[in-house]
């Protein structure tokens, strides 16, 4: 009689346990992530940012502090059934936030983070991997073509800004994401006789490469030149701003 009634108890406590875990989800869908060649050519439609910055100084700029609380905010803002992205922000809340808070300390020019909507994105790359991207970095230098050329300005802030913010990736892992890619704002003023008074051209600089090659580079077992041998760099200024200009960089 004891087992019989041992049975039904079991069940009742069985069933209990299955209501208070969550309901079993279907694999997310990374169809709903947007293509990275797409979201780059965005940002670079985007870099008028840089200019209205500097007209209003600094309207347009936000702190670490704020873009972390602002996710934060939203990962306890989510709802149940979340989405693939939003599934992966919460998993790697932790190095993004590590991006953020050591982004400004890699580089050697005072940075900031110029955005409208938010300052990184998951994306599809190729629609066989998933790509990191963040695309809020603003070079703290306003550069002179009165001083030097526009190629070697492209070269300074790849080497001072952009470069040293790829090490404040050190804790990303390759798993769920395969890539990762950053954008840096960057700003030519032109004080030639004849040219222009005050007004200031903005560029977008972006690399895209693997996570494998980046945490090489950030444990020193590549150089810059091995990295970028490795990786896919873009360039835009605001007229071409829709086009997808792939551009070569040579280090010594």
């Amino acid at each position: 009689m004891k087992q019989l009634l041992f049975i039904p108890v079991v069940f009742f406590v069985l069933q209990l346990n299955a209501q208070d875990k969550p309901a079993f989800t279907r694999a997310p869908d990374r169809t709903q992530l947007p293509d990275i060649k797409k979201a780059i050519r965005t940002v670079q439609g985007n870099v008028a940012i840089y200019t209205q910055n500097t007209t209003n100084l600094h309207s347009q700029e936000h702190d670490v502090n704020s873009i972390i609380l602002d996710i934060e905010k939203y990962i306890d803002s989510m709802p149940r059934n979340k989405s693939y992205a939003d599934q992966l922000l919460m998993k790697l809340f932790n190095p993004i936030r590590h991006f953020f808070l050591t982004t400004t300390n890699k580089t050697t020019v005072a940075t900031s983070f110029l955005y409208s909507g938010t300052p990184y994105q998951f994306c599809n790359y190729n629609d066989t991997a998933t790509v990191l991207y963040f695309y809020a970095v603003r070079d703290g230098n306003t550069y002179n073509l009165a001083k030097t050329t526009e190629r070697k300005i492209f070269r300074t802030s790849f080497e001072q800004c952009l470069l040293p913010s790829l090490k404040a990736l050190d804790e990303l892992k390759e798993g769920d994401i395969k890539y990762a890619a950053l954008s840096v704002y960057y700003g030519c003023k032109d004080t030639r006789e004849g040219a222009p008074a005050g007004q200031i051209a903005p560029f977008c600089l972006t690399l895209l490469a693997r996570i494998a090659d980046l945490q090489q580079f950030a444990e020193g077992m590549i150089t810059a030149k091995g990295l970028v041998a490795v990786s896919e760099l873009y360039l835009s200024d605001e007229e071409g701003a829709t086009e997808l200009r792939r551009v070569q960089m040579n280090i010594d």
